[in-house]
Order: C-alpha cells, then sequence, then structure tokens
C-alpha cells in the first residue's frame, strides 16, 4: 500500500517535470522563433530615405506614400506584440509589412529617378521649341507693323517663359513644366495668328513683283523716270531708261502692314499711283513734296466694297492727300499714311521727277521665305 503511493507520487513528480521541461522547451522555440524583424524595419527605413532624397516625394509621391505607410503600420505591429508576453509575441505580419515598406520603397527611388530625367527632357525641350516660336513672333514684330494684339500678347507670354527657364535652372521641372502648360496654347495660338497675317499679306507678292517690272519696263520704254516704293525694305526705287538709277531710304505710316482701307487708319496705300501734284517752299509743312492720285479707281472699289461687307462703317470716309514728302530721317514709322524721306533725298527725288511720274507703291520686293532665310541664320 505504502509502495504504492510512493509509485504514484514519483510519477507525478516526473509528470511534472516533464510538462515544465516541455512548456519550457515550446517557450523557447516559440521566442526563437519570433524575434521582431529589427534589420528589415531599419532596411526599409534606409530605403525610404534614400528615395525621399531621390524627391520621390515629387517624383513619385504615390509609390512614396505606400512605403511609408507599410512602415508606419509594421513600426506600430511591432510595438504592439512588444506589449504582450513572449509566448503570445507575433511578428509575421510586421516582418511582411516591413518587406512591403522595403519594395514600394526601392519602386519608388527608381521612379522618381526616371520620371524627374524624363520630365527634364520634356522641360527642355518645350523650353527650346517655345523660344523658337517666340522668336518667329519678335523677328516677325520687329520687320512688320502686326496687329496690337500680337505685340500685347508676346510680352506676359515671355515673362511666363523666363520664369519656367529659372524654374529648370533651379532644377525645379515640376514647376517649370506647369509653367510651359500655362503658356502651350498661347504660344500656338500666337505663332499661327502671326503665320496667317503674314501668309495673308504676302499672297499678293507675286503682284508686287510684275508690278515693279512694269515700272521698270515703263521707264524703259519712256526713256524716262518711274518710282517704286517697297514698303517692307523702306525704300523708294528710281527706275530711269528701264535702270535702278537711284535708292532712297524712306518712312511710312505706323501701320504699314496692309493696304489703306479709310482715313484714319494710319496706312499706306498699295498700288499704282503718278505724280499729280509737287509742292515746296510754304505750299508744304514737309520741305517737298509729291501728291499721289489716291484714292485711284482701284482704291474706290475696294472702299465700296468693305463698307458693304460691313467691315468698315457706313459713315467711313477714304481719305485722301496721299504723298511722298521730306521731314523724314526720324528711324521710325511715323506718318498718317504718306512716305517720308530725309530732306536730302527730297531734294534729289524731287529733281527727278514731274507731274505724271508712274509710282507704284508695293508690300515688298522680298519674298516672305526669303524674309525668314534670316530669321533661320540668327
Amino acid at each position: 500500500m505504502i509502495i504504492a503511493k510512493n509509485l504514484k507520487r514519483k510519477i507525478l513528480i516526473l509528470a511534472t517535470i516533464l510538462l515544465i521541461a516541455v512548456s519550457v522547451v515550446l517557450g523557447s522555440i516559440s521566442i526563437l522563433n519570433n524575434n521582431p524583424p529589427i534589420e528589415k524595419i531599419e532596411q526599409s527605413r534606409k530605403l525610404i530615405a534614400k528615395a525621399i532624397e531621390a524627391e520621390a516625394n515629387i517624383y513619385s509621391p504615390k509609390e512614396l506614400k505606400l512605403a511609408e505607410t507599410y512602415w508606419k503600420e509594421a513600426m506600430d505591429d511591432w510595438k504592439l506584440n512588444n506589449g504582450k508576453s513572449s509566448l503570445f509575441r507575433k511578428f509575421e505580419k510586421t516582418s511582411v509589412l516591413a518587406d512591403l515598406a522595403m519594395e514600394n520603397a526601392k519602386i519608388s527611388r527608381v521612379n522618381a529617378i526616371q520620371r524627374k530625367k524624363e520630365i527634364k527632357a520634356e522641360v527642355e525641350r518645350n523650353i527650346l521649341e517655345f523660344k523658337r516660336k517666340l522668336k518667329y513672333v519678335e523677328f516677325a514684330t520687329s520687320k512688320l507693323p502686326l496687329n496690337h494684339n500680337i505685340r500685347k500678347n508676346l510680352t506676359p507670354i515671355a515673362i511666363i517663359l523666363n520664369e519656367a527657364e529659372m524654374a529648370y535652372a533651379r532644377n525645379n521641372f515640376i514647376t517649370a513644366r506647369d509653367r510651359l502648360e500655362s503658356i502651350s496654347q498661347k504660344v500656338d495660338n500666337l505663332n499661327k495668328k502671326t503665320t496667317d497675317l503674314l501668309d495673308d499679306y504676302f499672297k499678293d507678292y507675286s503682284k508686287w513683283v510684275d508690278l515693279n517690272d512694269e515700272m521698270r519696263k515703263w521707264s524703259k520704254a519712256n526713256n524716262s523716270v518711274s518710282l517704286v516704293v517697297d514698303k517692307f525694305s523702306r525704300t523708294c526705287i528710281v527706275y530711269k531708261a528701264g535702270k535702278k538709277h537711284k535708292e532712297f531710304d524712306v518712312e511710312l505710316s505706323i501701320n504699314w502692314l496692309g493696304d489703306k482701307i479709310q482715313s484714319g487708319d494710319k496706312a499706306t496705300p498699295e498700288g499704282k499711283y503718278k505724280v499729280t501734284l509737287r509742292k515746296s517752299g510754304k505750299k508744304t509743312i514737309y520741305h517737298k513734296s509729291l501728291e499721289i492720285n489716291f484714292p485711284n479707281a482701284d482704291d474706290k472699289i475696294r472702299f465700296e466694297q468693305e463698307k458693304s461687307k460691313g467691315n468698315i462703317p457706313r459713315n467711313a470716309k477714304i481719305g485722301g492727300s496721299i504723298a511722298i514728302h521730306g521731314g523724314g530721317g526720324r528711324g521710325i514709322d511715323w506718318t498718317e499714311g504718306c512716305v517720308a524721306l530725309e530732306n536730302g533725298d527730297m531734294d534729289k527725288l524731287y529733281s527727278l521727277c514731274s507731274v505724271g511720274t508712274p509710282v507704284a507703291i508695293v508690300g515688298s520686293l522680298v519674298s516672305l521665305d526669303k524674309i525668314f532665310e534670316e530669321f533661320q541664320k540668327e
């Protein structure tokens, strides 16, 4: 009886010891298998820092935000498990979150480097393209009196382009891109308006060349003098007996691009005319003057057509008193529609002309393509 009780007591003690041993072993295994992924968490932090250094916050913000979110969740899960008994700690989720943080940090860094490179190249291309287009408009406005809206719109666009260039110089490519996008349509519209205006004006180029040839041939056939005013070149060509005899610099009206339509439009007319009156001394305020027969028959027809189309007011007047006169040499276009020469040149021209001398006023004897060859060289 006593032996049986001792045997039971020994068995119970051995079972208890065995249970404790198993518990210790299992607990040790659990602790060993649930160490926090400290290295992964630290590595993900470093990768996020590298991504930010590569400006992922600017060029790859979505992926960087994911990396930062996963890293924060990994830290929170780590802290949560640290507050538990070692037997109940589980860091599998912490490890997975740290892996996701590392993966997205790497992606955001690679994307940021690539996108920054792409945006930089895009900005470089657009700056060069916009500068080329604005240079075209600036060149045109320097040569031709383009309408006020083109000049007015050119300046603010050029200012924004300069701001984009400054942002680019500071490596702020996103701002540079945004500034360029804000004027992209405006640059194209301004460029198109300039091109359309020039194309419309120079559509009469062949007529101008023919009229110049007619004046030259007339002077040869009549062994006399004829005049051709080239508005674009701002010159008055004197043909004598079929040859170019002299050439004088001239100044024109403020709005000389295009034909004269009505009184007050400050345009110099285009067409075939003749000297109708010579004035000098007190008879003119411009030293000497050669008045021409503007408006001629063609001018009157065109004036009535513009009225009937509603392009000019019904009470508009056609105007007149157009002349080639002195008082020039100012270096700018300033007349109300006349052609002005420096007084010394006007003396020479006046001595060559008489009432009836043919006068042709043309837009340009230089083609539009030729004009912009100069632009291409700059």
